[in-house]
């Protein structure tokens, strides 16, 4: 048992003995000497139970926090209503102190996190008389504030307030400011205007508290720690590893590593009750995944264990509940009782249904939505001879340890590393189907052939891509061939050397390697992600991307601050400002346009071209001088000579339709291009 479990969340009073017994499961006997001791020695103060030392750092506590919702995408402002304006309160760690205030505006752009601006309010004690209450007891007022260094000065909106702040809108927390009638009685005593200040409901400290616990939770550098009933360990329990089992079901290290850690803790209990939760976002944030995860021991004397992951493919708020339940379940030891608490019925049901997995067929196994992990599930209760039971709780409804959970599956989505099961170690899963030889389908096959088909091509997109005219001229000789080039690039018939060696084999004499890093053979595809041409594309991106950020800041309406990282963030640009693998919609915009290294191969192909002594004439003439210079003799021997050794020449891959209809086509053609 730590301090911050016996006494108060304002650290200002030791609890009464009655309140601490409460987290107890057994809450018979006397009064403890440790409790008299501690009242003797820190708690002395007109014998009140107030603390005689001072605790400057606040207490690690897990609160449930209250948000303001977050705003949709969106490239507009959204101002708030003055009656609509919420109060919150945010931990600001430049001042290592929080502040307060209404929310007045709020930014979602794209590619960007949503920030708020708020009119700053102040604590000030307005009370003209000395008071002698502790702080949690005073009242917790505010005041304007006149202007301060936290002051952002280029804030576009009501310029009304003289002080207005600029904060992340994840770090806000919702406070409650009493109603006027509250203020009224205070406005009497104090002489003051009952519009110059408000009232909120609880103190200074306990705001200041929550924002800085939420603080350092965000950050993940504090585990949860709160009122928690305690069950000893049996110490007579043999030790037992859960390391090779845990290594075998999942991939990251750093995953394993962490639940194996958790497996010791909990390998001497044999009653475990967990809380568990699952999140879903479908407006995910850029830095986060769309599924987390969190869950929680309830029954562990002095300070329970928690743990929160993301994950990802086919998200949905099921699957995140199904991924905590399971990491749950591996860290038990064996034989051990387990208590699931979970406010999904669905996912209570599936457990259900999913059991008489391992005797169904094939067919219908792969139509049941996450069978894979409902297999894991099934085989860590197996193999651990772990005797499972799962309890309904109601969302929301004020139970603590289910909030801890919610808050943890929250907090799961920001975890870099995402939980991924190894499908192929699983008994019942003899023959996983893959997409893209990577992501396991665990939902129904049908359902997801029809979901990738009916977004394969997007066909309004396509239309405006060939039909765009850049030309002043719509008969202009220019434009037709642009309408030429994307044709070839779209459908990889741009004449590489590859095709030029297939078509003309006798001339151009096997020179089939790149012309600027002379070891790969030149493709349709090689072309564009050559290293040696990488620094040419990236420079040229770099140099639009910093061109398009003037005209934007020049022209646009909007805040110009948001500018750069609008672009620079964008898929078709960010990778050349981070360095990072050319993206596909960076490769559409490239085949839009005839580019500078496309020039600059050109001049390398003119010099091979006189190496090899040809021209124009010699590709244009090229059947024509072959077929009158031979005889039909040597046609019919060249044939043999050229079907026996097919095998041994080159042959251009993306030369049968099939495969380009589903690769290079479908990604010039589709959706990604919406993302820049």
């Amino acid at each position: 048992m730590f301090l911050d479990h016996i006494i108060t969340k304002d650290h200002a009073y030791l609890h009464e003995y009655n309140v601490i017994k409460e987290s107890l499961i057994h809450k018979g006997g006397p009064q403890p000497r440790w409790y008299q001791f501690l009242k003797e020695h820190i708690a002395t103060i007109n014998n009140c139970n107030r603390l005689s030392i001072d605790l400057r750092v606040p207490l690690i506590q897990n609160p449930s926090a209250a948000r303001p919702a977050i705003p949709p995408i969106s490239i507009d402002t959204l101002h708030h209503p003055k009656r609509s304006q919420k109060w919150v309160v945010a931990w600001v760690p430049s001042i290592s102190d929080i502040v307060y205030g209404k929310i007045l505006s709020t930014n979602h752009f794209p590619n960007s996190i949503p920030v708020s601006y708020i009119e700053h309010w102040v604590h000030r004690d307005i009370s003209i008389i000395v008071r002698n209450d502790t702080p949690r007891s005073q009242r917790n007022t505010i005041i304007p504030c006149q202007g301060c260094s936290q002051h952002f000065s280029y804030y576009v909106g009501d310029l009304r307030p003289k002080c207005i702040l600029q904060l992340k809108h994840q770090d806000l927390l919702l406070t409650e400011v009493l109603s006027k009638k509250k203020r009224q009685e205070l406005s009497t005593s104090s002489n003051r205007n009952i519009n110059s200040f408000h009232l909120l409901k609880y103190s200074h400290p306990h705001y200041r508290i929550l924002a800085y616990n939420d603080f350092l939770y965000q950050q993940k550098k504090i585990p949860p720690c709160l009122d928690r009933p305690i069950a000893p360990p049996q110490l007579s329990r043999p030790t037992f590893s859960n390391n090779t089992f845990i290594n075998q079901l999942l991939e990251d290290d750093m995953i394993v590593k962490e639940l194996q850690d958790i497996a010791r803790t909990l390998n001497p209990f044999n009653v475990l009750v967990f809380y568990t939760d699952g999140s879903y976002n479908v407006e995910f944030l850029s830095n986060e995944y769309p599924m987390g995860y969190g869950w929680t021991t309830s029954n562990i004397e002095n300070a329970n264990i928690t743990y929160s992951g993301s994950v990802k493919y086919f998200p949905s708020s099921t699957k995140a509940e199904i991924m905590a339940i399971l990491t749950a379940l591996i860290t038990c030891p064996p034989k051990c009782n387990v208590t699931i608490h979970t406010d999904s019925q669905a996912a209570i049901d599936a457990f259900h249904k999913s059991k008489n997995l391992h005797s169904i067929s094939p067919r219908r196994f792969n139509k049941i939505n996450n069978n894979i992990l409902w297999s894991t599930i099934h085989q860590i209760i197996n193999t651990l001879s772990l005797n499972a039971k799962f309890i309904k709780v109601k969302a929301h409804s004020g139970d603590p340890f289910n909030d801890i959970a919610d808050a943890l599956a929250k907090v799961g989505r920001v975890v870099v590393s995402p939980t991924i099961i190894k499908h192929n170690n699983l008994p019942n899963q003899s023959l996983p189907i893959e997409w893209n030889e990577e992501i396991p389908l665990d939902k129904d096959v049908h359902k997801c052939i029809e979901s990738t088909k009916d977004n394969l091509i997007d066909w309004s997109l396509s239309s405006k891509w060939f039909n765009f005219n850049g030309r002043n001229d719509s008969t202009s000789i220019s434009h037709t061939k642009d309408l030429k080039w994307k044709i070839r690039c779209s459908t990889l018939i741009l004449p590489t050397l590859d095709i030029l060696n297939r078509r003309y084999p006798l001339i151009m004499k096997d020179n089939i390697n790149c012309l600027f890093c002379l070891n790969t053979p030149e493709s349709n595809h090689h072309l564009w992600i050559c290293p040696e041409t990488r620094s040419l594309i990236r420079n040229c991106f770099i140099t639009l991307g910093n061109t398009l950020i003037d005209l934007l800041t020049k022209n646009a309406d909007k805040l110009s601050l948001v500018v750069p990282d609008s672009v620079k963030f964008s898929p078709t640009f960010r990778w050349a400002y981070r360095n990072e693998e050319i993206h596909p919609v960076a490769l559409l915009f490239l085949k839009s346009y005839i580019t500078n290294d496309l020039k600059e191969r050109n001049s390398k192909w003119k010099n091979l071209r006189s190496e090899l002594g040809l021209s124009k004439k010699s590709f244009k003439n090229y059947y024509k001088d072959f077929n009158q210079s031979r005889t039909p003799g040597d046609i019919r021997l060249d044939n043999q000579f050229m079907r026996r050794g097919r095998d041994s020449i080159y042959i251009n891959p993306f030369n049968d339709y099939p495969v380009l209809s589903s690769n290079i086509w479908n990604l010039a053609t589709s959706s990604l291009a919406l993302d820049s």
